[in-house]
């Protein structure tokens, strides 16, 4: 967590905690990884952190779940289960994994979530204003909460997607890792590449190529040819690659916790006069991000650069909603870089930048890199070559 901006942020919105309540603000808040929550995104878990004991703060999760808290232990100031769950005691273990379980299923809390976050907020020092990540509580337990402390409860989401914005240098090396991580497992696919592959089977390379780093694949964009231009396509079986076809490539991961976004565009064999020219056209518009992003700028400057470096390199015609998002314990984190955007760039914050460009009848050609604004600038995080990358 980058403490010192969530303490900006939360002293000048007048807020003196902040409940988190999707997965990613619970593990921004506590760095508790849950379970039950992926899986049933209904699950109810909440992190309760006072705005001057950011690093004290209380999880409530169902007692159910808490095994992963015995695994891997989040550095919170107080738990708080709360629901029913059986567990059988045996003999007494010597593991301190299966010491601290035997912990937390020793007692059986009962209770609801609502019961279990009332109970919390209601001991906090009287008159304090409440910020409720909206996102992720369910409508029952929100309106409860509502009921019992009135205006002092707002919404807050919106505060976190600002701390969240820029990044610890801890976040930074996670999301470059995770950028590597695809890079490696383009360079994998492509050695792959051959007259007859299936985009299945260079899936299928590209995946254990991933998951053999350690990482979870999050979404998985390899589309040959014609199919190029389905911005998310999914790979199949029927289409084979031939040669002069361009391979697309749209790929995200999570690598300890953190995602990614990357593009790549290879063609198999001579690349067309026109795939060169708008590869080339769409890499000019990256280019301009690279060098117009620094601190100050707004995203909707930097939009307007892009669009127009592309434009002028030989795709006159070019349209396009955003060319660059945040990433972070999100692929699409804030900001958006979209024309309607008026936040600022600051030092620490971290994008996915592209300028695809997708035409039926054609197909698709992309290239997008992972960036972090710094003081004077922008630094790419990714690392392999930007160039059209053409297969003999």
């Amino acid at each position: 967590m980058n403490r010192a901006r969530a303490e900006a942020v939360l002293r000048e919105a007048r807020v003196d905690v902040v409940v988190g309540t999707t997965y990613a603000n619970v593990f921004y808040l506590t760095g508790y990884v849950g379970f039950s929550q992926r899986l049933m995104p209904t699950t109810q878990v909440y992190a309760v952190a006072r705005a001057d004991r950011l690093d004290e703060p209380v999880l409530i999760a169902p007692i159910g779940d808490l095994d992963m808290h015995a695994q891997l232990p989040a550095a919170i100031g107080r738990l708080r289960p709360y629901g029913h769950f059986y567990v059988h005691l045996g003999e007494e273990e010597r593991d301190p994994e299966l010491l601290r379980y035997r912990e937390i299923v020793s007692s059986d809390p009962g209770g609801s979530a609502a019961q279990a976050l009332l109970d919390e907020l209601g001991a906090l020092p009287p008159a304090s204003r409440i910020a409720l990540d909206e996102r992720g509580i369910s409508a029952e337990v929100r309106d409860a909460v509502r009921a019992r402390f009135g205006e002092r409860v707002a919404d807050g989401a919106a505060l976190l997607d600002r701390v969240r914005m820029v990044k610890t240098p801890e976040e930074i090396r996670r999301l470059e890792a995770s950028a590597l991580v695809m890079e490696r497992s383009i360079a994998a696919a492509i050695a792959a590449a051959r007259e007859g592959v299936s985009e299945s089977e260079m899936a299928r390379v590209f995946d254990t190529s991933t998951i053999a780093s350690g990482s979870a694949p999050y979404f998985t964009v390899i589309a040959f040819g014609e199919r190029s231009a389905l911005p998310n396509a999914v790979p199949t079986t029927g289409r084979r690659l031939r040669r002069g076809d361009q391979i697309r490539f749209d790929v995200g991961c999570y690598t300890e916790m953190y995602g990614s976004d990357i593009s790549r565009t290879a063609v198999l064999g001579e690349p067309s006069p026109k795939v060169r020219a708008y590869y080339g056209a769409i890499l000019a518009g990256e280019e301009r991000m690279l060098e117009v992003m620094r601190p100050g700028i707004t995203a909707r400057d930097v939009f307007h650069e892009a669009m127009r470096a592309t434009q002028e390199a030989g795709i006159p015609h070019y349209e396009r909603h955003h060319v660059g998002h945040g990433v972070g314990l999100d692929v699409y984190d804030l900001p958006i870089i979209a024309p309607a955007s008026e936040a600022a760039l600051e030092p620490g914050m971290v994008f996915e930048i592209e300028t695809p460009y997708y035409e039926v009848g054609f197909g698709g050609v992309q290239v997008e890199d992972t960036v972090v604004i710094t003081d004077a600038g922008c630094r790419r995080l990714t690392r392999s070559a930007r160039e059209l990358v053409v297969i003999a």
